[in-house]
């Protein structure tokens, strides 16, 4: 295994039962918000149309999409994992965490929430679940990392001394060091989420729904 992989794991098995717990309320949440929608599906309508407008109107959502459109698979892999990885994971619940502590948490639980409303198998596209599962199951993976680097980045900070630290500023800085050790899983995550999503989406959804 690569070095700048161990890294990511020793910090992982260092807080192992946090990581655990993580990944119990990200797809616990996820399953639940989802059953919630198949009883209620009005939640999906409460949402979905302004999820939808995001990627219609001209901007960056609308400029991914239309990648997928033009079936143009690098262009689309690209744009998807730099979305995921800059927009979503750093500039949504990283860089937020190094302001307010944990606060990256409660961001990525709300996707989770979300996208089991989003993708609750109700209506002509919940055969498209079956394919697209995959896909949120690894990308889900990502932004659990990302939470869990935000819990260790706060902890670090906010009690230096269960590392072996004296001064908050040692445990921010540590905790900042943390969480560049975890990205490489991220990214790693989030790159092969990206590449099984575009060619689901391209290739694998139009005959699902042609059927």
């Amino acid at each position: 295994m690569p070095a700048i992989l161990r890294d990511a794991i020793s910090i992982i098995k260092q807080h192992q039962r946090a990581f655990i717990a993580l990944n119990v309320a990200f797809y616990g949440l996820f399953a639940l918000s989802m059953l919630a929608t198949v009883f209620a599906p009005e939640l999906q309508a409460q949402f979905k149309p302004s999820i939808d407008e995001s990627f219609e109107k001209p901007g960056l959502f609308n400029t991914v999409a239309g990648a997928y459109a033009s079936r143009d698979l690098p262009v689309a892999i690209g744009m998807t994992f730099l979305v995921n990885l800059v927009v979503a994971s750093i500039a949504m619940a990283t860089l937020p965490t190094f302001v307010v502590p944990f606060v990256g948490i409660p961001v990525v639980l709300y996707r989770a929430f979300l996208w089991g409303v989003m993708f609750a198998p109700i209506g002509p596209l919940a055969v498209t679940l079956v394919p697209h599962s995959l896909t949120l199951l690894i990308e889900g993976q990502a932004y659990v990392l990302v939470a869990f680097a935000a819990y260790v980045q706060a902890r670090m900070f906010l009690w230096p001394e269960r590392y072996g630290l004296i001064r908050h500023r040692d445990g921010y800085m540590a905790g900042a060091v943390s969480t560049l050790k975890l990205y490489p899983l991220v990214m790693l995550a989030l790159a092969v989420g990206a590449i099984y999503e575009v060619i689901e989406a391209v290739y694998v959804m139009p005959l699902l729904l042609r059927s």
